[in-house]
């Protein structure tokens, strides 16, 4: 009889454990200070509409993330709807919320300082003095004029507009002037920094979005082909500042999502489905980390080691993951947050 109960209450056990629903992992809160060597700031883009942006850190001397550091940096504060990038000036850090129309500034433990809202939906921001920005805006309405507008970075307010129609993305300041990438036009524009106005613009045959500037002070940028349909296959351009004329091109086997370049500004790094590595010089391509299964979504080089960031967007809904290589050695993988897009090492 006690053998029977002894068996009863066992199975009666393992039938309770395996109908126990799994707990999901304790992701790692907090915030990494900023006297840590060097750390990774990812923009986790979250849902659009849904108001869930964030930005994790990641310390690579410790191997520790933090997921949702700026929330737990200020935890009054939702940060927004669509963190598209992040920029650093003066110990300040300028956090693009893009669906939300606000530039949000911090201190470098990421505590919100001041939010700068009346954007029309920013996408990047330039510093090209110690008194002003530019911010580059998606085209909400391609019926409606579009702008880049100029952020006075001392009062945070927006004190100018200059008419750039179309969908601006990143901009580069060389010689006194502003280089503005356009997604919906075949044109690089280039602004006057003393006047704000545009002073010249550079045909590029297509589309554009990404840019770089090497150790020769020369512009890259990646031009996209505007339909599948296009002749015009995806490429990098090298625009010389000196004269506005593209000097030098290179063909690429598929369409750019990021460009980044290292340190000495010789090698060019790219996502275009594949981690692609681009000897400026030789202008040699080698296809360093192949996308496989995965969903590369950001890229980032290490300024230090130029070591490799590489996010993962999984499924576009839940957190997504972050590769770390050493050219085409994986190091590392780390849980981050929702569409972990934009990066930078501060």
């Amino acid at each position: 009889m006690n053998k029977k109960i002894n068996l009863f209450f066992f199975f009666a056990l393992i039938c309770l454990a395996s109908c126990r629903k799994d707990q999901p992992p304790t992701l790692p809160q907090g915030i990494i200070s900023a006297s840590a060597t060097q750390r990774l700031l990812i923009c986790d883009e979250g849902n659009f509409g849904q108001n869930n942006a964030s930005v994790s850190i990641y310390d690579p001397s410790s191997n520790q993330v933090s997921i949702n550091a700026f929330s737990v940096a200020n935890p009054s504060y939702t940060l927004g709807d669509v963190a598209q990038s992040i920029a650093v000036y003066n110990q300040k850090y300028y956090v693009v919320v893009n669906n939300s129309g606000k530039i949000v500034v911090c201190n470098n433990n990421l505590q919100k300082q001041a939010a700068v809202t009346g954007f029309i939906s920013p996408r990047y921001i330039e510093f090209v003095s110690n008194n002003k920005a530019y911010v580059s805006n998606l085209q909400l309405n391609s019926a409606q004029p579009n702008y880049i507008q100029v952020l006075d970075i001392n009062t945070n307010t927006i004190i100018k507009n200059i008419r750039i129609d179309g969908w601006s993305e990143m901009m580069i300041s060389s010689y006194g002037k502003t280089y503005v990438a356009n997604q919906t036009k075949k044109y690089v524009y280039v602004i006057d920094d003393a006047s704000d106005l545009v002073s010249d613009s550079i045909y590029m045959n297509t589309t554009n979005a990404n840019m770089v500037k090497d150790e020769n002070e020369k512009i890259w940028v990646s031009c996209n082909p505007t339909s599948t349909s296009s002749n015009t296959g995806a490429m990098l351009k090298k625009i010389n500042p000196i004269t506005n004329t593209v000097e030098d091109s290179i063909l690429l086997p598929n369409p750019v999502s990021r460009l980044c370049i290292n340190q000495s500004g010789t090698t060019l790094y790219l996502l275009a489905n594949d981690v692609y590595k681009i000897d400026i010089s030789s202008k040699t391509i080698t296809d360093l980390i192949p996308q496989g299964g995965h969903t590369f979504y950001g890229l980032c080089v290490n300024p230090n080691d130029e070591t490799l960031y590489v996010s993962d967007a999984l499924n576009y809904n839940s957190n997504g993951l972050l590769y770390h290589y050493n050219q085409a050695t994986l190091l590392g993988t780390y849980t981050v947050g929702i569409n972990p897009g934009f990066m930078l090492v501060d």
